[in-house]
């Protein structure tokens, strides 16, 4: 702006007959003052936290109605996009719509470098951690592809609409709008759409005038039903985007808009407070895009600059950024980084050199689509989705809040930019560069100090060592190796002695995570034996479990040391022609490596695998994915080692082994007890094993077709899933206590 373009010093100055925000949404009164709305959606909120902290998870119910409130919300958002933009791309000319996509592009590159920034200087608070997880079974899901073209494209506009698919509704509103600009006879379309657009502000007020009862609703649901164990478990993600939001949306965004346009800081705050209330009450930015606008007119009319043309620009602009990632999105994307944190493999200078283009991308549809897919892209644990689908509640508020300050950005500066009011204060540009290294800086190591502090010790090991039998247990007890005491008569089945008897002889093996092994007590605990307790009780029977290693299976057997194996055995091509019976599968397990943390890049892949000099993978059964070794690793040294435990801490034969070849299912409960290790999959698709009963007399009809049948029932009737779930998922591993709450704990009147 040149100095003769410059506005006089007096007309910078907030107009007092300018309404000002809190002007517009409260009624005056000289003898009843009453709350502004913002100081109403204040109280609201703080009373739901209160309530929610009170009654605890009696709150989870007002959910209900903070959903009614969001979906009102919600009902004229897109139409008013349409409206706005169609309106607002036909007003213009050729020219005028070059200048405002090539303005609007400019501020969109700083404030996604900003992000880029953001999201690499969040891991420096992270301290050092040791983490691991039950199996889940996402490790064996395909990752979610990324439909862009149905997202951008608007092959059907109503399915898009109705969709919500917000890229492709802006795609067409752009191509409609574009149509209008060189059609002469457009003024009486652009007056009704500028009437239907009018009507739905009006409706999105009134609305508005519902916010303290959602926000009141939806606060108290979230504090009554969120655990402080959740919180303790995800705070450094948490502290870590709290301070990027307040930074980032309190401090470097509205510094940026002053430091660019004659605006000040105390008046961008103090305009756009109310939305940004309502967007964190609310949790979706997409019912704000009204608000936004109308902030945008108020700050332009408060200096006195406001005209129609201003008004309609940032009727587009706002819509028309709406589709891209913003900071919000941008910064959720540091929950990668966070996740190799907490899993123990930081990532490398390379990884975000592929995380931060790639996730952009993807980013421009769902998060809940995008995280698992750089997930897997980044190699790490699919199960970490489970963790961020935890912070929902509070992270994705958070994400749409700062996801309003952008929007708000980029309408303010690219509007300025427009019409003659942007000019660069050095000074002011120069403070906020110093002042945001200082505070980053200081955020980012206080909050490394007190993570370093505050982070509960690793307690997974402790765990899955104090895990229980899920069904009461018969009478059973554990018998050193021998044979049974009754030998089989001459065409007598397994079946019929067991009965006779009045005790089956169940073979496990010893120390077999997470199918067999001895818990903290000194009791036998696992998969296998919850299912052996099961058959006992529906046969009436008492249990003798009688230990054995793994490669004596066949002899034992055959000499009649116990009538059925239950164990986590895999039932493998090399098994089915030996002289045992096998039961048809009850589980399918799958292939998969047990590695170092820090070797885990190593074993990304299977040809990085293959080109290693030497390697040796240790085993525990010899029949191992049998012909898989030599099929996927044929340069390989396999080793036999007598437990899982020798490799993980590399004792007798496990001190040269490099990997540990297992299922999935095992390595990860495994890693519970020694989480400097994870389980990785380098194959090129997921291979399955079964696992099967075997028991002794493959000739024996009455047996197999028993145990067959049983095994069918126990699918049939939610049996098997059940002790999957707590065995192998570790769902209710962990005894969940009552939310606390000061009705109940503080108070004791329930």
């Amino acid at each position: 702006m040149t100095s003769q373009q410059q506005p006089k010093v007096n007309s910078l100055k907030p107009s007092n007959e300018i309404d000002t925000p809190q002007n517009i949404t409260e009624e005056k009164s000289p003898k009843k003052p009453r709350l502004t709305l913002s100081q109403m959606i204040l109280v609201a909120l703080l009373g739901g936290i209160v309530c929610g902290l009170f009654f605890g998870e009696w709150c989870a119910n007002l959910q209900i109605i903070g959903d009614v409130f969001i979906g009102l919300l919600q009902m004229t958002v897109l139409p008013a996009i349409v409206f706005s933009l169609i309106s607002g791309i036909g007003r213009l000319t050729v020219e005028q719509s070059t200048k405002l996509a090539s303005k609007a592009i400019l501020v969109l590159l700083m404030l996604w470098a900003i992000g880029f920034i953001t999201v690499l200087l969040i891991p420096l608070a992270f301290p050092t951690w040791q983490s691991a997880s039950f199996f889940s079974t996402n490790f064996i899901e395909e990752p979610k592809s990324v439909d862009l073209f149905g997202l951008f494209i608007p092959k059907n506009p109503f399915n898009s609409l109705a969709d919500n698919e917000v890229p492709a509704v802006v795609l067409f509103c752009i191509f409609m709008g574009i149509s209008l600009i060189k059609i002469p006879r457009k003024k009486r379309l652009l007056k009704l759409i500028d009437i239907l657009s009018d009507s739905m502000s009006k409706v999105t007020k009134m609305v508005v005038k519902l916010t303290p009862i959602g926000v009141f609703a939806i606060a108290a649901s979230a504090a009554g039903t969120m655990t402080f164990q959740d919180l303790g478990r995800l705070q450094g993600y948490f502290i870590t985007y709290i301070l990027a939001t307040l930074i980032l949306g309190g401090l470097i965004l509205p510094a940026i808009i002053a430091s660019l346009t004659p605006f000040s800081y105390k008046d961008i705050i103090s305009t756009i407070q109310n939305t940004l209330i309502l967007t964190f009450a609310a949790g979706k930015v997409l019912v704000a895009l009204p608000l936004i606008v109308d902030n945008i007119k108020t700050l332009f009319k408060k200096y006195e600059f406001s005209n129609e043309d201003i008004e309609a620009t940032a009727e587009v602009i706002v819509p028309l950024s709406f589709p891209f990632p913003h900071l919000g999105r941008l910064v959720v994307m540091s929950f990668i980084p966070f996740s190799a944190w907490f899993v123990g493999t930081p990532l490398s200078f390379l990884q975000y050199g592929i995380l931060l283009p790639v996730g952009f991308l993807v980013l421009f549809g769902s998060s809940s689509v995008a995280i698992p897919f750089m997930l897997d892209l980044m190699r790490l644990p699919a199960d970490m989705f489970q963790v961020f689908v935890l912070t929902d509640v509070l992270i994705d508020r958070l994400s749409n809040v700062l996801a309003a300050v952008h929007l708000f950005t980029v309408g303010i500066i690219t509007t300025a930019a427009l019409f003659g009011f942007l000019q660069i204060r050095w000074k002011r540009l120069r403070n906020l560069l110093i002042s945001g290294l200082i505070l980053a800086v200081i955020a980012l190591f206080s909050t490394k100090i007190y993570l370093s502090n505050s982070l509960a010790e690793y307690d997974k090991d402790k765990i899955i060592a104090n895990m229980q039998l899920l069904q009461p247990s018969v009478s059973s007890v554990i018998v050193e190796t021998a044979k049974n005491p009754i030998p089989l008569k001459p065409n007598q089945s397994l079946l019929n002695r067991v009965q006779e008897r009045g005790i089956i002889r169940i073979g496990y093996i010893p120390d077999n995570l997470p199918f067999s092994y001895t818990n903290a007590q000194g009791k036998l605990v696992g998969f296998d034996i919850d299912m052996a307790q099961r058959l006992a009780q529906e046969l009436k029977v008492q249990v003798e479990f009688v230990p054995f290693k793994l490669d004596n299976l066949n002899r034992v057997l055959n000499e009649d040391y116990f009538d059925l194996e239950m164990s986590g055995i895999l039932g493998t091509v090399e098994r089915s022609y030996e002289e045992i019976g096998f039961s048809d599968p009850y589980l399918n397990v799958t292939m998969a490596l047990v590695v170092p943390d820090y070797r885990d890049k190593e074993f990304a892949d299977l040809a990085s695998i293959n080109q290693m000099e030497s390697l040796k993978i240790g085993v525990t059964d010899k029949r191992l994915f049998g012909d898989k070794i030599e099929l996927y690793f044929p340069n390989a040294e396999v080793v036999f080692l007598e437990s899982p435990r020798d490799f993980f801490e590399k004792k007798d034969k496990g001190k040269d082994v490099d990997v540990l070849l297992s299922s999935a299912e095992a390595g990860s409960a495994w890693t519970l007890l020694y989480p400097r290790f994870q389980v990785v999959n380098p194959l090129p698709r997921q291979v399955a094993i079964p696992l099967v009963y075997p028991f002794n007399g493959r000739n024996d009809a009455t047996i197999d077709e028993f145990i067959d049948h049983w095994v069918e029932l126990k699918k049939l009737d939610g049996s098997i899933d059940e002790v999957y779930d707590y065995w192998i998922l570790g769902k209710g591993s962990e005894k969940k206590e009552p939310r606390w709450s000061i009705i109940r704990n503080v108070l004791g009147w329930i």
